[in-house]
């Protein structure tokens, strides 16, 4: 169902059939309404061309009847990906809503206080800031888990380390992908319509952009930190398997003196005085302990384990 808006210093929601003569209005179509709602030619929007890699967050084109735009959010933890597209031409805008973000950002420009939101450029703007309005919060939320996953590394509990890490750095490397897309696409937004933005909405377009910045610096920080704690577990399992090798080889020297006293006497050579001596066999175990408790008691002084 289309959703109908007026732009009077504000979103005015519109009832009804459409207008026949379109101005200042704002339309909400799903990508399955475009074929049949009613709406001006000029904001028709151009044929979506496949992108193979799916690496293109942002996309704008601007020609000599309207502009278009299509911004994809990433998905983040267990949150799916979410799209939405517009079409600007003259006064109205058609924004092509397929999952309700559109929608939802709506109900929460209704809620904020008109920045003399008289116009599309206005409502652009709002629609900007609003689709990145709780992204600090997540990143702030990917740091705490960045933090938990340290806290694990330092307490020796690495088992599921590696897929946890793999898994934050894959959706930090996805931020950070859209918010350098974002950018260009604020920047490019100003470059193609500067001239059909307001004096409000230009600035509002100008922290928009200046919002995007910090959210790519704090994402490249928590890139960082990531790059820091992977390190730190390459270095508890340095350690870990460290302390292996140093007890395999406390181990081995305590028992070579051992091996050495068996090849030994192993050798049966008939003119060895302890082979006929009636205390030979319990003298050469007497012997063979002493040497083992010994090179323990040295190995604790020396604090080797």
């Amino acid at each position: 169902m289309m959703h109908l808006f007026r732009f009077e210093g504000g979103l005015t929601p519109l009832e009804g059939q459409p207008p026949e003569q379109w101005s200042g209005l704002l339309a909400v179509l799903s990508p399955a309404e475009l074929e049949t709602a009613s709406y001006p030619k000029e904001l028709t929007p151009p044929a979506s061309q496949p992108d193979p890699h799916e690496n293109r967050c942002c996309r704008l084109t601007a020609d000599k009847s309207a502009i278009t735009g299509r911004i994809r959010l990433p998905n983040r933890d267990k949150q799916p990906r979410r799209q939405l597209a517009f079409v600007w031409s003259g006064s109205n805008v058609l924004l092509i809503d397929g999952d309700g973000l559109g929608m939802a950002c709506i109900d929460h420009i209704l809620k904020m206080r008109p920045h003399h939101a008289d116009g599309a450029d206005n409502f652009l703007a709002d629609l900007f800031l609003t689709l990145i309005r709780d992204d600090l919060t997540e990143i702030q939320q990917m740091e705490n888990r960045l933090t938990r996953l340290e806290q694990e590394v330092l307490e020796d509990q690495v088992g599921h380390f590696l897929h946890q890490m793999s898994v934050l750095r894959k959706e930090l490397n996805r931020c950070d992908c859209f918010y350098a897309q974002l950018d260009d696409f604020a920047a490019a937004l100003r470059e193609e319509a500067g001239d059909l933005f307001d004096t409000v909405s230009a600035a509002r377009l100008d922290y928009f952009q200046r919002k995007v910045d910090t959210l790519q610096g704090e994402t490249e920080r928590l890139r960082d930190y990531a790059s820091q704690i992977s390190s730190e577990y390459q270095a508890q399992v340095d350690i870990m398997q460290n302390r292996v090798m140093k007890l395999l080889t406390i181990v081995t020297t305590i028992f070579l003196p051992l091996s050495l006293m068996a090849g030994w006497y192993g050798m049966n050579f008939s003119g060895m005085p302890e082979l006929s001596w009636t205390y030979g066999y319990p003298a050469v175990i007497i012997a063979a302990v002493a040497i083992a408790v010994a090179l323990v008691i040295y190995f604790k002084k020396k604090h080797w384990f």
